[in-house]
């Protein structure tokens, strides 16, 4: 029974650039207030104190659009975290029933990228990333 799973297909899609944007927006601006505050050690403890506000470090420019999206995924992390994670297991059951092993294997990671990244997120430093961006 070799069927594709247009449903898992999707949801790879989805998972990753939710993922690619998160991490634009949440460590892509962190690099650059860090850079910007000449203070390499903020990166592993941002804060207002010694980053300044997060708008910011955001380029003047049509670069910024790569950002604003970003930014806006890092807000909702738990939430989209819990999302795809809880989605990703269930559709790694479908998957796996069809018969649509590759497309199984690309959600495997996908979804494991996703629970490794709620992890970082419930931790100190993901928390006070998390703080400093919605400040």
């Amino acid at each position: 029974m070799d069927q594709r799973s247009a449903g898992g297909r999707v949801l790879v899609w989805i998972q990753w650039t939710l993922l690619v944007a998160c991490l634009i927006g949440s460590l892509g601006v962190l690099a650059l207030a860090a850079i910007r505050a000449g203070d390499p050690g903020a990166l592993l403890a941002p804060g207002l104190e010694r980053l300044g506000d997060p708008a910011e470090s955001l380029p003047d420019s049509l670069l910024a659009l790569i950002f604003v999206p970003g930014i806006f995924v890092s807000y909702f992390v738990y939430a989209i975290g819990f999302v795809t994670v809880f989605f990703g297991f269930a559709m790694l059951m479908h998957t796996w029933l069809v018969g649509d092993r590759a497309t199984f294997r690309q959600l495997l990671r996908s979804t494991a990228a996703w629970a490794a990244l709620t992890a970082v997120a419930i931790t100190p430093f993901g928390s006070a990333l998390h703080h400093w961006l919605l400040d």
